[in-house]
């Protein structure tokens, strides 16, 4: 399946990285942003709502051509300005042929 590239939007990805912090504790935040071109829609689907139930209301799905190095748990900039942290996260990642599909949760703020 190829992708129209019209439907693709630029969305900004965030790695999750260990941070330290000056007592020694460690903490979770957000690496160095890069760029990606997917089309992002809302999560649905019976499939879907049998394996995440309640919480498909905030999912998405994004679906991208690039074969970057995502990992569940990165954090993807949606309705947010690049210079905030994410506002979805990484659940899940299914790989294709010519595409990757990612499924995306809202993170709780």
């Amino acid at each position: 399946m190829r992708l129209r590239q019209r439907d693709l939007k630029t969305y900004t990805v965030k790695p999750r990285v260990p941070v330290k912090e000056n007592d020694g504790t460690t903490s979770t935040g957000w690496g160095e942003s890069r760029t990606i071109k997917a089309n992002v829609q809302p999560a649905g689907g019976k499939m879907m709502s049998e394996i995440y139930g309640e919480r498909l209301a905030y999912m998405a799905t994004a679906y991208t051509e690039t074969t970057s190095e995502i990992h569940e748990s990165d954090g993807l900039c949606i309705f947010v300005t690049s210079e905030m942290d994410p506002d979805y996260i990484v659940v899940a990642i299914r790989r294709w042929n010519t595409h990757t599909v990612f499924d995306l949760e809202k993170v709780k703020s």
